[in-house]
């Protein structure tokens, strides 16, 4: 689901999973980071920040994971695509749709645990409530940004 599009960059809501409440994927249709141009990195700047904004004030995220890795892309002979994960963390447990949300391996590397079904990091919302979860970052994000 799209929550912004702007000249260089989009940000898309991470629907298909919200172990990190609020977690994005900022991309762009350059291969490299050497292609972006001035003008990319200081929307990339401004629109990273206006996620935290969004992601402090909604859901009273800690701090933020912000990571490009590529490497899938080079592993599975695909087309590379710039693209940086958003990742809001959280110290302090949170409740939302009465549920409680504890981001379990907070202060660790997000993915340290990911292919470990024991150990990671659990999705515990439903497809109706992962859809709530980006309306509510919708309704908060400036669309207005420059």
């Amino acid at each position: 689901m799209e929550l912004y599009k702007g000249k260089n960059w989009n940000i898309i809501f991470g629907d298909w999973c919200q172990e990190f409440v609020g977690y994005c994927i900022i991309g762009n249709d350059k291969e490299s980071l050497s292609e972006l141009t001035k003008e990319a990195w200081e929307e990339l700047g401004i629109l990273e920040k206006e996620l935290e904004r969004v992601c402090k004030k909604v859901f009273g995220a800690t701090m933020f994971n912000f990571a490009c890795l590529m490497n899938n892309a080079y592993r599975d002979n695909e087309k590379p695509l710039v693209h940086f994960h958003f990742i809001p963390r959280y110290k302090e447990e949170i409740n939302i749709f009465n549920k409680k949300y504890k981001d379990k391996h907070f202060g660790y590397n997000m993915w340290k645990w990911a292919l470990n079904e024991k150990e990671r990091q659990k999705d515990i919302f439903t497809e109706e409530e992962r859809l709530k979860i980006f309306e509510m970052m919708k309704s908060e994000f400036n669309k207005d940004i420059k």
